[in-house]
């Protein structure tokens, strides 16, 4: 998150896929202003209960479709959105629309040439929602489907195109922890050790990147 505070600091910051919201009101306790928007109606709603400040506000909205003018914002945030989008070049064009001149396109996005990413995009999703929820111990939970379609750097530099450059690049490889099966943490903490390195971070489980609206 220190990386995304000193980009969004004073600044007028739209949250696009904000879920419940927690994101948006950590930000706005440094920003200018902050609209967060999800096409969750449930999410927005809770959102909109548990958080409430002068400076943040929650709508239903879809991120390919978004409800502000041209030139709004200061930066465009999104985590972990861009790989449930059937379309993520909409999402790009969106953000750019409603971006200032020089703003920013901050996108934290899981890595689908990481051994994950790989999983999730060829397994089937009700398979695959079945499998989740016995790793997590979880019968009822709500997972939304994902389609990995500029879920790579490379991908999203091509989407950017012309409209964006990119100026940032980190990426990271989180440890996976499996309360119920111990050797499933061990085998990712395995993992974790033998890719972390410079020639392999090309497939750690998650990378932040931003692009400059030219």
């Amino acid at each position: 998150m220190e990386l995304n505070r000193k980009r969004i600091e004073g600044k007028v910051v739209l949250d696009a896929g904000c879920g419940e919201g927690k994101t948006a009101y950590y930000f706005s306790s440094f920003a200018k202003r902050i609209e967060g928007v999800d096409v969750i109606g449930e999410d927005i709603e809770k959102a909109k209960r548990k958080y409430r400040k002068n400076n943040l506000n929650f709508q239903v909205a879809d991120v390919c479709r978004l409800p502000f003018g041209d030139s709004t914002f200061d930066v465009v945030y999104s985590h972990w959105v861009v790989e449930h989008l059937k379309k993520p070049g909409n999402f790009i064009s969106e953000a750019h629309r409603v971006l200032k001149k020089g703003g920013v396109l901050a996108l934290w996005v899981p890595n689908v040439k990481s051994l994950e990413g790989f999983l999730i995009k060829i397994i089937p999703h009700s398979f695959k929602v079945k499998l989740i929820g016995i790793l997590q111990g979880r019968r009822n939970g709500h997972y939304y489907r994902c389609y990995y379609r500029a879920n790579s750097v490379r991908k999203l530099d091509k989407l950017c195109g012309s409209k964006f450059i990119r100026v940032f690049l980190r990426r990271f490889d989180s440890m996976g922890y499996y309360n119920r099966f111990k050797f499933l943490t061990a085998l990712s903490l395995l993992k974790n050790r033998l890719i972390s390195n410079r020639f392999l971070d090309w497939v750690y489980s998650e990378f932040y990147v931003e692009y400059r609206k030219i």
